[in-house]
């Protein structure tokens, strides 16, 4: 058992060394100039051993989408049982406005506008590999407040996607395109509350 834990252990080291080697590649010189050979040198294990993790170039950004996103500790959290949207939503908003604001989130979105016209499977990773947990988290949470009587939601994909886009509308987009237009924590707080309440407003029931 203790051999297996070992190899496992190492085999998890190297696939963190390849993605953190291939994160910086690709924001210092871009997705088309990266190759898999540089990542592995610079990560410094064998090319044949990153094939064995990433067998192409996009599967190697899809694996930086899902560090950065489902690895989260906030998407395994349990939230606040169902009863109470309010505080359920209010945690969502919270984890998913931490991400945004992370240092790496903003210029790997720059990488993938100014790559996908060429490789749109950068597109498909951010939103399959990216976004798409915290959907499915948030859908998850709608559907328990439905079952548990506190919301009305027709189209719940619809609700999560207004939810989380009254989020990224205020706090990642400016600052993604003007470093001076960010908000402090008093500020992102109060429009995750706004977003609370407009989305209750219209989904709520008493």
């Amino acid at each position: 058992m203790a051999v297996e834990e070992y190899r496992e252990r190492v085999k998890s080291e190297k696939r963190a060394a390849a993605l953190a080697a291939a994160g910086e590649a690709f924001l210092r010189q871009g997705y088309d100039r990266t190759t898999l050979a540089q990542v592995a040198k610079a990560a410094g294990i064998s090319t044949g051993t990153l094939f064995k993790h990433f067998p192409t170039k996009a599967a190697l950004f899809g694996g930086i989408m899902e560090q950065l996103w489902e690895a989260d500790p906030e998407l395994r959290r349990p939230l606040p049982p169902a009863g109470n949207p309010v505080a359920g939503l209010t945690a969502i908003g919270h984890d998913y406005a931490g991400k945004l604001r992370q240092p790496r989130t903003a210029p790997l979105f720059r990488l993938i506008i100014a790559e996908a016209p060429r490789f749109p499977e950068l597109g498909l990773a951010l939103f399959q590999r990216g976004k798409a947990p915290y959907l499915d988290r948030l859908h998850a949470y709608l559907r328990s407040e439905i079952t548990a009587g506190t919301m009305a939601v027709g189209d719940v994909p619809l609700a999560a996607r207004q939810f989380l886009g009254m989020i990224n509308d205020l706090i990642f987009w400016p600052t993604f395109f003007a470093a001076d237009q960010s908000l402090n924590d008093a500020e992102v707080a109060r429009v995750i509350d706004e977003a609370v309440l407009t989305l209750l407003g219209r989904y709520g029931r008493d």
